[in-house]
């Protein structure tokens, strides 16, 4: 009896150093120690840093039809957000459009980015823009996003027109609608630091739901610095 009890022991401390040692098991598997964001590849960031450039930046991939970016966007205290960024960081949005293509919504609303971008007045439409699609239902068309442009931004009727009908328009959104797709982006809202690292919010979000945003700012901030 003695022998079989030695026995078993010595198999079940075998077992457990072989558990121990095992990549594959993933109960010992260590968890990641950085479980916010990870690293992009080193192919990877050549291809963000030959798009985007050397400089310090960071960049928001989002959908005006995707209900988390409208939660994202709508519930973060910009005013913190930027006064906490240096200066010399550029914060580049590309609007995704590829969501909500049944009726060619999505491609209107990149096209509307754009404009917004050429005419300056991001900060000042992104909001409303958000809330008249997902609370007001308001924007349907471009009528409805004219109308829009002008009540917000004050600009003029014609000084739209000029924008939504140049060149430079139908190009950047060439460009941004390529860019996405050559980027594989493929979930909004994605969020890339310094051409380096992506964001995971959803791990974010499980780990901080009721204080999000401002471990997000953290986050950003400590990512920026590496």
């Amino acid at each position: 009896m003695i022998n079989i009890k030695k026995k078993c022991v010595l198999f079940f401390s075998i077992l457990f150093l072989v558990l121990v040692t095992s990549n594959n098991c993933f109960a010992y598997r260590n968890p990641p120690k950085e479980p916010f964001y990870e690293k992009l590849t080193k192919e990877n960031q050549l291809l963000y840093k030959k798009e985007f450039g050397n400089k310090p930046v960071i960049i928001e991939f989002f959908s005006f039809l995707c209900p988390h970016c409208y939660e994202f966007y709508k519930n973060i205290n910009k005013k913190i957000f930027i006064n906490k960024i240096p200066k010399n960081i550029k914060i580049i949005r590309i609007h995704y459009s590829k969501m909500g293509q049944e009726n060619g919504f999505a491609t209107l609303l990149g096209y509307t980015w754009v404009v917004a971008k050429i005419l300056n007045v991001e900060n000042k439409v992104m909001g409303p823009i958000f809330d008249g699609i997902h609370n007001t239902e308001t924007i349907h068309d471009y009528k409805s996003i004219k109308k829009l442009f002008i009540k917000i931004t004050g600009i003029t009727s014609n000084v739209f027109d000029a924008a939504w009908n140049s060149n430079i328009a139908k190009t950047l959104f060439e460009k941004e609608y390529d860019l996405v797709e050559k980027l594989d982006i493929h979930l909004v809202p994605d969020i890339y630091i310094n051409n380096k690292y992506v964001i995971n919010l959803s791990s974010l979000y499980d780990t901080y739901e009721n204080n999000l945003y401002s471990h997000y700012i953290d986050l950003v901030l400590k990512l920026l610095k590496k």
